[in-house]
């Protein structure tokens, strides 16, 4: 099966308890330091009120997901990653806007997040998008990395 046919499957949805060990093997080849089982758990069981998570999905298979934090008008992008077999091929963008059409009923205004200051193509991603750069949040990573702060109006 080639894998542009396959892109017209793609489903988005909320994550749910049995999408964990899927998104974990996502977060073990996309980041240095990544989030535990128990961590990924925890923030599917969240209440909607306070966390959205969803997943793409080809075949019931998890190829992405996007995951923030939601506080009165802000929302807090923690984690969007694409597997990497499926990265370049508009993964991460469907998610993003997908995220975005959610939070927009719920009076979301400012969407925020941190990147590293070295991962140029995430950055570049992000300002595709809408997203601005404010500040250098210093030592922000376990490796003493910095982190650029972004903020998107919505």
């Amino acid at each position: 099966m080639e894998l542009t046919s396959t892109l017209d499957n793609v489903v988005i949805k909320e994550a749910k308890d049995e999408d964990v060990l899927q998104i974990y093997l996502i977060e073990k080849e996309n980041f240095k330091f990544h989030w535990s089982r128990d961590f990924i758990l925890f923030n599917i069981r969240l209440s909607d009120k306070i966390k959205k998570f969803y997943v793409c999905k080809i075949y019931n298979n998890v190829i992405g997901y996007v995951v923030c934090w939601l506080s009165n008008d802000t929302a807090h992008i923690l984690n969007i990653s694409v597997k990497k077999e499926y990265q370049n091929k508009g993964i991460g963008s469907r998610l993003l806007l997908y995220l975005f059409n959610e939070l927009i009923p719920l009076n979301i205004k400012i969407v925020i997040l941190e990147v590293r200051v070295s991962n140029y193509k995430a950055i570049s991603f992000y300002k595709k998008f809408g997203f601005n750069e404010v500040e250098t949040k210093k030592k922000f990573y376990p490796d003493g990395e910095d982190a650029l702060l972004m903020i998107k109006n919505l």
